[in-house]
């Protein structure tokens, strides 16, 4: 795997940048999400559940220690918002960050960097987010 600073996409050069001003407001969620590692043969995924999003990233707990790299793609089923309607998916090119076990939930929390948003993604999860209470500030340790 490459190391972040050797990476060519042309979302990569803002990645960085947003992830150290993750000080943004951040939302606690319990969102389903897979995670699909594109530098494999065996295109490897996971499932979790983010439980803490913001507009550059989120944290999500995982039974598994998922391996950093600088290409997956995740797939974000957001809830609707009102009664009846079907949650959508957004699907966005991203990199985790990094990957700690938390003996508090006795699960893996792995951090995860938003990087190019397919189609509409962007503006609908902003719009949802912008919908929700942000969660209180709590500096976080990884």
């Amino acid at each position: 795997m490459q190391d972040a600073t050797t990476m060519d996409d042309d979302y990569t050069d803002n990645l960085q940048t947003d992830w150290e001003a993750r000080g943004e407001t951040r939302y606690l969620v319990n969102w389903k999400v897979a995670i699909i590692y594109q530098d494999t043969e065996q295109r490897l995924s996971f499932r979790g559940r983010i439980f803490d999003i913001s507009k550059s990233g989120f944290s999500l707990h995982s039974e598994h220690s998922l391996p950093v790299t600088d290409k997956v793609t995740v797939l974000i089923s957001i809830p609707p918002m009102a009664t009846g309607q079907p949650p959508k998916v957004i699907e966005v090119k991203s990199r985790v960050i990094y990957t700690v076990l938390s003996g508090e939930f006795n699960m893996f929390r792995t951090g995860v960097q938003f990087g190019q948003f397919k189609g509409d993604s962007k503006q609908f999860l902003d719009r949802n987010l912008a919908g929700r209470n942000p969660a209180p500030f709590k500096p976080v340790n990884v």
